[in-house]
């Protein structure tokens, strides 16, 4: 998941240009606050994952377990927010500050990219990945947090 959300951060989102023209612009994840919030999900999840292998509890694999699947949760909403919008034409327009007429008058264009698509699939697996860490560390064998107080 993690992989999935930091490359869909860096991949393009959204291209925007003039229809027969080699004039176009392909804005990236990171070149937006959005995309930027991915990104630190991601490392969030990274770091989170490699944390519950050497947290000492399973309270502490548990919270950590959930703060991965939080990060996942926030990721794929605002991918999913951006791919919903990305395919409101006015939305884009007001986005990216193209004043209307401009729009209208070059005919110019957009079209989603793989990024936003990207993130949604590593936010799943950001979710499904907490979820199943918090599940194998409440299922370990051992002694209970209670036992080792």
């Amino acid at each position: 998941g993690a992989l999935l959300m930091g490359g869909g951060a860096t991949a393009t989102w959204i291209t925007v240009g003039i229809p027969n023209e080699s004039a176009h612009t392909a804005i990236r994840g990171t070149d937006l606050p959005d995309g930027v919030v991915v990104l630190l999900c991601a490392i969030v999840t990274l770091a989170g994952v490699v944390a519950t292998r050497i947290a000492g509890s399973r309270s502490a694999r548990q919270a950590l377990g959930a703060m991965v699947a939080i990060a996942g949760l926030v990721a794929g909403a605002i991918g999913t927010a951006f791919l919903v919008a990305g395919k409101d034409r006015d939305a884009v327009v007001k986005a990216l500050g193209v004043p209307r007429e401009l729009w209208t008058q070059f005919g110019a264009f957009r079209s989603l990219g793989p990024g936003a698509y990207l993130v949604v699939m590593g936010g799943l697996g950001g979710i499904l990945g907490g979820l199943l860490t918090m599940a194998w560390a409440g299922s370990e064998a051992g002694p209970q947090d209670s036992d080792i107080a």
